[in-house]
């Protein structure tokens, strides 16, 4: 890590004005990286804003601890707290957070739930469709557009009948979505 920081305060002082901003980002999330106890302790037990705060700074970097870090998050009980969870989740691009996307879509928050189908989809994974398909059944209308949303991008076929369905019977906004989810699935 030393080398690390040693080469981007050296970066920092180039002549390219892209090269001194990239070297100033990516020393922030060595400080950020350097925080993670601290953040931790936000997180676990900090006001809710803190906690927050905490979330989404973790959400841009990457790796295992980050993740845990991020998981915690998921079973505040503050709804603000587990959407923002649900977003680093997200945000973080990593396969070990999809488990506790998929527990956040039981969440009795619409907000939640819509936070996590939106991370969801960022990971376009087929593992998922089921608990995306299981999501249509949601009572909240925005639940459903975002699993609709969700399901649309994995583009998989097996999902045909249930895009077929609210193309048919469901909102204006859901008709356009399942349609768009139909033109994207594989034969």
């Amino acid at each position: 890590m030393d080398k690390r920081k040693e080469i981007l305060l050296g970066a920092v002082q180039d002549k390219d004005e892209d090269v001194r901003k990239s070297a100033a980002e990516a020393l922030a999330k060595l400080q950020i990286r350097d925080r993670l106890d601290f953040l931790e302790e936000k997180v676990g037990s900090g006001e809710m804003l803190e906690k927050v705060r905490a979330l989404y700074a973790l959400s841009e970097l990457k790796g295992e601890k980050v993740v845990a870090l991020l998981s915690i998050g998921v079973k505040d009980a503050a709804e603000d707290v587990r959407a923002a969870a649900a977003r680093g989740l997200g945000l973080v691009g990593d396969t070990r957070a999809l488990p506790h996307l998929v527990d956040l879509l039981k969440d009795p928050s619409p907000i939640v739930v819509r936070s996590a189908l939106d991370a969801i989809a960022i990971y376009n994974e087929p593992r998922v469709l089921g608990p995306l398909i299981q999501a249509l059944k949601n009572a909240d209308a925005g639940v459903v557009e975002k699993a609709i949303e969700a399901v649309g991008r994995l583009g998989d076929k097996r999902a045909e009948e249930a895009m077929i369905y609210f193309a048919v019977k469901g909102n204006k906004h859901m008709k356009a979505l399942a349609l768009k989810a139909l033109g994207l699935m594989e034969r």
